[in-house]
């Protein structure tokens, strides 16, 4: 098995490391490798506890990706007879490294969509969507918006939907609301992503699909409280806008109301930052030559993402208590039984949950986030058994289309894998 990365960071640390374990375990071979970096010193920093995965790879330095994208003639050697390239850089690069894949007749993978443009929310449609012809016909596969969620919450959803078509009575879906909960205790303010990222996603006003139309509210200006199975507390959850909405209601049309909420206390933050207007654009310095605004200035104040060391000596010295993530989805059916001439509401509760983040230091992913580790393991093991799969798959594929192209027997495989590496699968019906 052959790899490209197309940027490295804490996510791309952790697929590389499972697709090492996983071929190691299942094809009795190591991977092999390549990392496109702007630093290969800055770029190694982030396998410090994974040296011998190194010994498979090589690195290929550039000042910036775009000299590739437009001058890969340059690159033939370095690129050829590779079987994925993954995008775990910006989502802005998304498009240019597909087009790069089919011209080296690679599959391709990426973890985010750049979603927050008019175009997009118009459509419905993001843009990788817009090669689907393109690996077609070459008969190969990109899957798209991979991770914990998006990518595994939707694959449990895609599955579950799928098999309620076989159910011997008539179920329609009437309501479906994707729950995640994002929570850190520490000593000191620490960030799973980065804050800008954070506050960009978190000061777009939050959609959702009430009765097929599209809604949008101002940001946390509505709640409402949760309790995440596992989790000891019950939490605010506010409504957002992510890639889960766009794939599921893509996917799954008839569906009438469809809504994503998170909880947490990086949340909560995020929220006291947005209430004091300091998400504002709204430029506080100005001059012919420079303008600077309320957000940018907290962009470059708040504290940046730590290296994987210093996460690492956090939870040594329990600067990091206790960590969780959980998503959970609710899905409200309405059960009809012809023969009794009645209907029956119920409702169905599927998900997942990460909590023994603190264990991480006696593996080789210590000094992932909470957030980073089930991310890179979710969409590290969608795309190992793609790979063994890629006779079946082909074209732009969304991760809860996955199920069914699989079939159980594989779908059973991936739950357990996921389970082996302390995320836990939860599922009951109320």
């Amino acid at each position: 098995m052959r790899v490209v990365f197309f940027g490295v960071g804490a996510v791309c640390s952790v697929i590389s490391t499972l697709l090492c374990e996983q071929a190691s375990k299942n094809l009795k071979n190591c991977v092999n490798f390549l990392f496109v970096v702007r630093d290969k010193k800055k770029a190694k920093l982030h396998f410090y506890k994974n040296s011998e995965l190194l010994e498979n790879s090589k690195f290929l330095e550039v000042k910036n990706f775009e000299d590739i994208f437009e001058n890969s003639h340059k690159y033939k050697k370095e690129l050829k007879d590779y079987d994925i390239f993954i995008n775990s850089s910006t989502p802005s690069y998304n498009l240019s490294i597909m087009r790069l894949a089919l011209e080296f007749n690679s599959n391709y993978a990426d973890l985010a969509s750049d979603i927050y443009k008019e175009e997009v929310i118009n459509s419905l449609k993001f843009e990788q969507q817009n090669l689907q012809n393109e690996f077609k016909k070459r008969e190969l596969f990109a899957l798209i918006n991979l991770g914990i969620s998006p990518g595994i919450t939707n694959f449990l959803i895609g599955e579950r939907i799928e098999s309620l078509k076989n159910l011997p009575y008539e179920v329609k879906i009437t309501k479906l609301e994707l729950n995640l909960l994002e929570e850190i205790q520490s000593k000191k303010l620490i960030f799973s992503w980065s804050p800008k990222v954070a506050i960009d996603e978190l000061a777009f006003s939050p959609i959702f699909f009430k009765k097929n139309r599209v809604k949008t509210i101002e940001p946390f200006s509505k709640s409402k409280q949760y309790k995440f199975p596992y989790f000891r507390n019950i939490i605010d959850i506010y409504p957002v806008f992510q890639e889960e909405l766009i794939s599921l209601k893509q996917s799954f049309p008839e569906i009438e109301n469809i809504k994503l909420n998170i909880g947490g206390n990086e949340l909560e933050l995020m929220k006291s930052l947005y209430q004091l207007n300091l998400f504002s654009d709204k430029y506080c310095f100005e001059n012919e030559d420079e303008k600077i605004s309320i957000n940018s200035i907290i962009k470059n104040i708040v504290p940046k993402m730590k290296s994987p060391q210093i996460i690492e000596d956090y939870i040594k010295k329990k600067t990091i208590k206790y960590a969780e993530f959980s998503a959970i989805a609710d899905i409200y059916l309405e059960i009809s039984y012809p023969q009794k001439k009645k209907k029956i509401k119920s409702l169905e509760s599927i998900g997942l949950s990460f909590s023994k983040y603190t264990d991480l230091i006696k593996t080789p992913y210590s000094g992932s986030t909470y957030v980073s580790y089930p991310t890179g393991i979710g969409a590290g093991i969608l795309i190992f058994y793609s790979l063994l799969n890629k006779e079946f798959l082909s074209g732009v594929i969304l991760s809860e289309e996955l199920p069914k192209i699989l079939g159980n027997s594989t779908n059973d495989i991936i739950k357990r894998e996921l389970s082996s590496y302390k995320i836990n699968i939860y599922s009951q019906i109320k």
